[in-house]
């Protein structure tokens, strides 16, 4: 299974690397059978993740793409597919980064920001509002890549839309130009941007739990399944029942340790609360907007140092938590949710 899940990855750098490249070549030499080699990796892109996990409607689809490549070819319309995945593809992204904007959701990069937080670490002041405000900006930016390149694509001449259409424009744009921007300059830009954020963002939040860039995406790589899986549930997963199971390590360094005890340092509740409720965001997404503690007990006590793991069943009226050292039960409850009554 890991084998097959780093051959799917392998696979998609190299769509994601030579694509770009090979239409960018097959627009600057108006090569048809480059373009034709380029529709082909474009449909193998789309289609090979799901045929190595034997999906059967890869397969069934199979024959229908090369049908639809053969009438194009056959239209002479095959480069009108090249320009379709610059302005998709960024559509799809602002989307991928807005839709997670609207109330009641957390914003992408925030859910990010928390999965890779330790357990029971304070956050660093700001950096929550920033992974927001950080979200909207990526936002725009792909909204903005996407509608210059559909404005291009329409401009471009020979064989833009506007052009195949048969409308005629006071303004075109060079082939050659619209391939620069949406084939290379896109990406360019877009790491470029990364770059000098996350170089941004090393100074401004040095306290973040990842030494370096390798470090951070290595990181950002781990927790990609549980991301894809909290921006799958959806706004609505309360209406079923959830549960999740988080392990976490009480810091030694907690601020609250400062006056929780002078000489015997004891977790105070709120803060395990607080952890518990850090911990069901994480794993489940949402607000999840407290308006009630009906039921808790606390059983034991969490020193530095100690390791723990909670266990999260999620509904839509509550959020039902146990905390447990070991076989040791520390704490258990039940937290009300808003709108639950």
């Amino acid at each position: 299974m890991r084998s097959l899940s780093q051959l799917r990855r392998f696979i998609a750098v190299v769509f994601a690397v030579s694509y770009p490249v090979l239409a960018h070549v097959a627009s600057v030499l108006d090569s048809r059978a480059l373009t034709l080699a380029s529709v082909v990796v474009l449909a193998a892109a789309m289609l090979a993740p799901s045929l190595l996990e034997g999906r059967r409607w890869a397969y069934l689809a199979l024959p229908m793409v090369a049908l639809v490549i053969a009438g194009l070819l056959r239209l002479d319309a095959i480069a009108l597919v090249l320009f379709a995945p610059p302005v998709f593809l960024n559509a799809y992204l602002a989307w991928l980064f807005g839709h997670t904007l609207a109330d009641g959701s957390i914003p992408l990069i925030e859910r990010l920001v928390r999965l890779l937080q330790p357990p029971g670490v304070p956050f660093e002041p700001g950096v929550i509002d920033y992974a927001r405000r950080l979200t909207v900006l990526w936002t725009a930016i792909f909204l903005f890549f996407g509608a210059t390149n559909l404005l291009l694509a329409a401009l471009a001449t020979p064989g833009g839309l506007f052009e195949a259409a048969g409308i005629r424009t006071a303004f075109t744009v060079p082939l050659e130009a619209w391939s620069l921007f949406a084939n290379v300059l896109n990406y360019a830009i877009v790491a470029m941007l990364f770059l000098a954020e996350f170089a941004w963002r090393r100074r401004r939040f040095p306290g973040r739990p990842y030494r370096n860039l390798a470090d951070f995406l290595r990181r950002a790589a781990a927790v990609a399944p549980a991301l894809a899986q909290s921006l799958g549930r959806g706004r609505d997963a309360r209406d079923r029942e959830s549960a999740a199971e988080r392990e976490f390590t009480v810091p030694a360094d907690h601020p609250a340790f400062a006056g929780h005890f002078p000489g015997r340092p004891v977790l105070p509740a709120v803060v395990l609360l607080d952890t518990v409720l850090e911990a069901a965001r994480d794993c489940f997404g949402g607000q999840l907007a407290v308006s009630g503690l009906p039921h808790a007990k606390f059983t034991a006590s969490l020193v530095p140092g100690d390791r723990g793991t909670i266990r999260l069943k999620l509904t839509a009226t509550a959020l039902e938590f146990e905390v447990r050292r070991g076989s040791e039960r520390v704490a258990q409850g039940v937290l009300r949710l808003r709108g639950g009554g």
